[in-house]
């Protein structure tokens, strides 16, 4: 009778563990380290940011009470339009400009060098990166300021006679910042995109007797469409979402991580300002589900 108790036993217990690793497999295991890794650095936090976003608030403290009041001001106010509105169009202009200069060098890298010496050069862009993003920053202080190195050249061989004041602090000097800390955001992808063009597309192209801009036009650009689509999505999101570039580099136009770090620098304003990082969070949301809904990226995933 115990034999045959022992035996159930042990057939039920392997029975449980056939359904386990039924249910659960090598797929859901591997990714649970990364489900767990987002659940409490990304879902936690944003729950949290999400329920301040409701406190009421009065002197410098917060009040656990139910409010829409910071929703009504994030949807009303004429500041946080008037800056949201800014801070799109300028995360859209660095976006093309970053396009713009980081495609042809991306091309230059794919079809000018070859495979080994484009990955070198690459991993150049990314030297910057060994230092701070403040160090970056600050470090156009002495090139584009009234007596940096740009304004002391054009003064010496008398092309201008006083220092040019719209090189620092404007949205010149801004977009620059920009440009030098995203442009490897924009170069990666755009070539690893343009390396996986099967060259024999290129070849018959040219057989067909399509001349260069034609071959780019029908054949490179839109095969290399899912690593812009990638890398505008990179520029965009850190662009809109950076602070140190716009607060140390703008003409004290704000943004609205400027105004977040203001309600919570000034006032522990947090109800307004989770209210006003929720909101941002969407406008990115809007902006990449519009983008991949446009460019499929999964090519450049299947590799």
């Amino acid at each position: 009778m115990t034999a045959n108790n022992d035996a159930d036993e042990v057939a039920g217990t392997s029975g449980l563990k056939h359904r386990l690793s039924q249910r659960i497999g090598e797929p859901e295991l591997l990714s649970l380290p990364t489900v767990l890794w987002f659940g409490v650095f990304l879902i936690l936090p944003l729950a949290v940011i999400g329920v301040y976003s409701f406190m009421s608030y009065s002197n410098f403290n917060v009040i656990f009470e139910v409010t829409l009041d910071p929703w009504v001001r994030a949807f009303t106010s004429d500041t946080v339009q008037s800056v949201f509105v800014r801070t799109l169009m300028v995360g859209l202009l660095v976006t093309a400009l970053t396009l713009v200069f980081a495609y042809p060098l991306a091309y230059f890298l794919r079809f000018y060098t070859g495979e080994i010496a484009g990955i070198i050069l690459l991993l150049f862009l990314v030297i910057p990166f060994w230092t701070s993003e403040l160090i970056r920053t600050l470090g156009w202080f002495p090139v584009l300021g009234r007596s940096g190195a740009i304004n002391w050249f054009l003064m010496s061989v008398g092309i201008v006679d006083e220092p040019i004041r719209w090189l620092i602090f404007s949205l010149f000097s801004q977009v620059v910042g920009y440009l030098q800390n995203f442009l490897v955001f924009m170069v990666a992808p755009i070539y690893i995109s343009l390396s996986q063009i099967d060259e024999d597309l290129l070849d018959a192209s040219e057989t067909l007797r399509a001349d260069s801009l034609a071959t780019f036009r029908n054949v490179t650009w839109p095969l290399s469409l899912p690593g812009v689509a990638i890398g505008c999505m990179f520029t965009f999101v850190l662009a809109i979402g950076n602070l140190t570039i716009p607060q140390f580099l703008s003409a004290g136009d704000a943004t609205v991580t400027m105004l977040i770090y203001q309600e919570v620098q000034r006032g522990l304003h947090y109800p307004n300002a989770s209210a006003l990082s929720l909101l941002l969070l969407a406008v990115i949301f809007v902006f990449v589900f519009g983008l991949f809904r446009v460019v499929d990226i999964s090519e450049i995933a299947q590799g």
